[in-house]
């Protein structure tokens, strides 16, 4: 029986979210990762270049784990740092590795410039055979209002349990399923 890990980054709170339920649907660790640095807009810059930084997470304590899930935001469109080195990390360490990211773009928009799938190849490009799944969960699946898109973190769109739909449900279930087929590999 694999012994997962969940690693994630949040800033809005949706990934945490995020997260948190599916730590409980696998009945493992979930852990945050944190950067040295934290500023939004030095963490925009440092992926913009693909550039990883440092951060609280160590190879060491991603080997005890049979397989690691990564959860993070999609800003922009790109891979951001701290996921890019937490996947490098869990790389280093062989690790089967399932990605998700929380975004805004809808999932008719998600080959847009700034859309979700192409954060999604990159990180299996990066992870090439390690990376076994990966997964979006958009908050528009939460947006009855369709509210507008705002850049202060404040303003976000957040998921809730109060928002946390069938939707999302649905594709939160569906992910673990397939991260739970890879035991019986």
């Amino acid at each position: 029986m694999a012994v997962y890990l969940i690693l994630y980054y949040s800033k809005t709170g949706n990934s945490k979210f995020i997260a948190e339920k599916l730590s409980a649907g696998l009945i493992c660790n979930s852990k945050r990762i944190t950067p040295i640095i934290d500023s939004v807009a030095v963490l925009f810059l440092l992926s913009l270049m693909k550039i990883g930084i440092p951060t609280n997470i160590s190879k060491k304590e991603i080997e005890v784990y049979s397989e690691v899930v990564i959860v993070g935001p999609v800003w922009g469109g790109l891979l951001i740092s701290p996921l890019r080195n937490t996947l490098k990390k869990c790389i280093r360490a062989s690790k089967n590795i399932h990605f998700a990211v929380t975004c805004e773009t809808k999932d008719e928009e998600k080959n847009n410039k700034y859309g979700y799938a192409k954060v999604l190849r990159e990180a299996k490009g990066l992870g090439d055979k390690f990376v076994r799944t990966t997964e979006a969960f958009s908050t528009s699946l939460v947006n009855p209002e369709n509210k507008v898109w705002s850049p202060k973190l404040s303003e976000k769109i957040k998921i809730t349990e109060r928002n946390f739909n069938s939707e999302l449900k649905s594709r939160l279930r569906d992910f673990a399923i397939k991260i739970k087929s890879f035991e019986k590999q």
